[in-house]
Parts: C-alpha cells; structure tokens; sequence
C-alpha cells in the first residue's frame, strides 16, 4: 500500500514538474525561439525578392530543374516556419504534458548523465529536462512499432522489454543525440528525421562506418552534413566503440563539432 502511495505522489510531481515547464521554457527559451523564427521569415522574404531575378537569369533548359529546386526549398522553409511558430508558443511542453498523461517518466540518473555527457560534453544540454518514458499506454506504440525507441523533445521513450530498453544504453545514447538536435535546431529536427525515414523506408542510419568518415572529413563534409538519423547513429557507434576501446580516430573530428553544437 505505502509503495502505491509513494508511486501516486512520485507520478503527481513529475505532472506538476511538466505543467511548470511550459512558463519556465517560453520564458528561457524566447530569444532563441524567436530569432529562429524571424531568421526563416527573412529568408523567406528574401527568397520571394530574388525569385524574379533568379528565374530570369536561369536558362530554359535549367528551368524544370531549377523549378524543383525551388520547391523544394520552399517546402523546407514553410517546415521550418510551421515547427518554429509551434515551438515559439511552447507546444513541445504541451505535448509532452498529455503525453506524460499516459506514462511513467523517471529523469536520468547521475551516473547516466556523467556517461552521456562525456560522449556529447559536459554542457551539450540541459540533462536535468530530459525525462525517459516507460510503460503505460505507450505499450500500445511498441507493440505495434516493434519495440523501437524514439525520441519527442526532451523525452527519451523506450519500451520495457527487447533490444531498446533504458539498459541498451547505446539506444539510450542515439536517442539523446535526438534531444540534442531539438535544443540545438527545435522541432524541426523531429520533421527531418521522419522524412528522411520514410522517404528511404527506414534506410538512413548507414553513413559508412568508420571509413565512411574518413572519406567523409578528407571530402570536407561536416557532421551536419549527415542527415538527423545518421548524426545519431555516429554518436552511438563512437560510444560503442570507445567503450570497447578500440580506435575511434575517424570519429574524433566530428565529435567534436558535436560538443561545439555544430548540429
């Protein structure tokens, strides 16, 4: 009775601790909201007052090509708008509060965060915000999503049971380079990784291992040059590997653009 009791009150604080983070994040997180969303307005405005000049230089037989291009980009931008408007008026907390509703969410813990912390660095994010969710309805989701993790906002979820459980910590890692993404980029982070998951039908995660980096870096490519998938993956690969020391040299330099945020 007292271990139900103590579970009812633990699982009250973390609601209160949910609503409470709505004021407190569109509050701390304001200037950056908004200049991300002025930013993708000025690009648009600037977008529309070159499109003329643009289309005039460019010559017939580039025009389909160029027309595709710029629908394209038009497309990303009006993502971008959309997920910055949403994130500017808190829906992250929002969404994680009812979804929160249905679960059983626990911080991470001192030890896993000195882990993590020591693969994406000590300041890459706020780890006190981080919450993983377990169990309740969310077994519906699993089940029929085979047992894999994902990551909304600032919530690692994970199934109880198969290969992408809290002790995978690996997975754990791949997930909190998601969170990663959203505090660096936002939401839209989110959008990217699900297009690029259905428009390869789930075949996004290979950027070529280690000697698909060093091609990578003698290219001049960037770590945000991998796509959202693939930019977890390195990271899980790199904890994977050092853990078992073995050499991580061609990681080594994109890594580090990650603990410079360089997302």
């Amino acid at each position: 009775m007292k271990g139900r009791v103590t579970a009812v009150f633990y699982w009250l604080a973390e609601r209160l601790r949910d609503a409470s983070m709505w004021p407190i994040n569109l509050v701390r997180d304001l200037p950056l909201r908004l200049s991300r969303l002025l930013s993708t307005l000025w690009r648009g405005v600037r977008g529309l007052v070159y499109l003329l000049p643009e289309w005039s230089q460019t010559t017939r037989e580039a025009r389909a090509a160029w027309g595709r291009w710029k629908l394209g980009r038009f497309v990303d931008g009006l993502h971008q708008l959309l997920v910055h408007s949403f994130d500017l008026l808190g829906g992250p907390e929002i969404a994680q509060f009812f979804m929160h509703l249905i679960t059983r969410t626990t911080p991470l813990t001192g030890s896993e965060i000195a882990m993590f912390a020591s693969v994406l660095g000590p300041d890459a994010l706020r780890f006190g915000d981080v919450r993983v969710a377990e169990g309740g309805l969310f077994k519906l989701v699993f089940k029929y999503n085979g047992n894999l993790a994902f990551a909304t906002w600032h919530t690692i979820n994970l199934p109880r049971s198969g290969r992408h459980t809290r002790a995978n910590l690996p997975v754990v890692v791949h997930e909190l380079t998601h969170v990663y993404q959203y505090e660096r980029v936002g939401s839209r982070y989110l959008g990217e990784a699900i297009y690029m998951l259905i428009k390869t039908k789930r075949d996004c995660y290979n950027y070529g291992g280690a000697a698909g980096l060093q091609l990578a870096y003698q290219a001049g490519k960037s770590f945000g040059d991998f796509n959202r998938e693939q930019q977890a993956k390195i990271t899980q690969d790199y904890f994977v590997l050092r853990e078992k020391g073995s050499d991580v040299t061609a990681y080594e330099p994109f890594m580090a653009q990650v603990r410079a945020g360089e997302l």
